[in-house]
This record gives C-alpha cells, structure tokens and sequence, in this order.
C-alpha cells in the first residue's frame, strides 16, 4: 500500500508540475503582449501621431471646419509672445 500511496503522491505532483507550468506560461505569454502594447505605445511615431491627433482637435471640428475662436486665441497668444520676444530684442 506504501507504494501506491507513493506513486498517487508522484502523479499529483506531476499534475501540479505540468498545472504550475502552464500557468507559467500563460503569464509569459500576457507579459510579451504587454510588453508589445507598452513599445507600441511608446514608439516615436506613435507618439507624434498621438500629439498631432490632440494638437488638431483643439482646433478643427470633427467635421473638418476650424474652431474659429480657438484659432484666434491662439494667433493672439502667439503674437503676444512674438511682440515681447521682438520688444525684449531690442531694447
């Protein structure tokens, strides 16, 4: 009966094994295609189209026409800079 006790005792830790490395495996797997969605996220060109994607929606409607008052905001803000910029230059 030892034997038998010994041999179900082997199987059930062959069981765990083989569960334990599947598991293992599954987590390798999630984590590779974590990894891959965080260099996607992070590639360069992703990150430029993303930036540019934000930038235009602050001044384009979805259907394609200009937020006017934004647009002016920003020429104003932008001359603003631009006069102290040139009035700092100078004097």
């Amino acid at each position: 009966m030892a034997g038998r006790g010994a041999a179900r005792s082997g199987e059930q830790s062959g069981g765990d094994a083989a569960r334990l490395e599947a598991q293992i495996e599954a987590a390798r797997d999630q984590l590779a295609v974590t990894i891959d969605q965080i260099a996607d996220r992070v590639a360069p060109a992703n990150v430029a189209a993303e930036a540019k994607s934000k930038a235009r929606s602050i001044v384009v409607n979805p259907d394609g026409s200009l937020k006017k008052d934004r647009v002016i905001k920003i020429a104003a803000v932008a001359g603003i800079i631009l006069a102290i910029g040139a009035w700092r230059r100078y004097h």
